[in-house]
């Protein structure tokens, strides 16, 4: 839609965000590109950020997420050089991108867990969004598990020592099994 002023952009990111070396996008990406609503894992591509290469045949884990815990996700797979499991970013809940993601799945022929990773509790965030679309689109071989905080009635836990626990905890949970 077209409007005779000006708006910003405004993009809600945490400032973790900011400067990290793995959330940029290149000029050609901004001036050429378009909106992606499902970005597969980069390590299939061999992209050095990955710090790994995947094969897709290889794959027996794909963790689907959205937002800043990807960029956790990804330097937990950097350090322990896993090669088993893919990281696709989610980048629009609604519309559901249902042929986009049944593409993934089509990709990864051995994932048989799908696991929905998420920072948030379980009762905030993308999991009940994500849980019944998913469930429609997913192979009768394959399961889908959640990784996330426990229920709670506030996103923050009020201690900075408790949510770097619970952060490290959602990180070696997802990646577990």
């Amino acid at each position: 839609m077209h409007r005779n002023f000006r708006k910003p952009l405004v993009i809600m990111s945490p400032k973790s965000l900011l400067r990290h070396k793995a959330a940029v996008s290149s000029l050609r990406d901004l001036t050429d590109g378009t909106f992606q609503t499902v970005i597969d894992d980069v390590a299939v591509g061999g992209a050095p950020e990955a710090g790994v290469v995947i094969d897709p045949r290889g794959v027996t884990r794909l963790l689907l997420c959205s937002g800043k815990v990807y960029y956790d996700l990804l330097a937990a797979r950097r350090e322990r050089a896993l090669d088993t499991a893919a990281l696709v970013r989610v980048e629009q809940l609604y519309p559901f991108p249902e042929q986009e993601i049944a593409a993934i799945f089509a990709t990864y022929p051995n994932a048989r867990q799908i696991v929905w990773v998420q920072e948030e509790p379980w009762n905030m965030g993308g999991w009940h969004v994500m849980y019944r679309r998913l469930k429609r689109i997913l192979p009768d071989d394959r399961t889908l598990a959640y990784v996330g905080r426990p229920e709670a009635a506030s996103p923050a836990t009020g201690s900075y020592k408790v949510h770097q626990a619970e952060e490290r905890d959602l990180v070696l949970n997802a990646f577990a099994r």
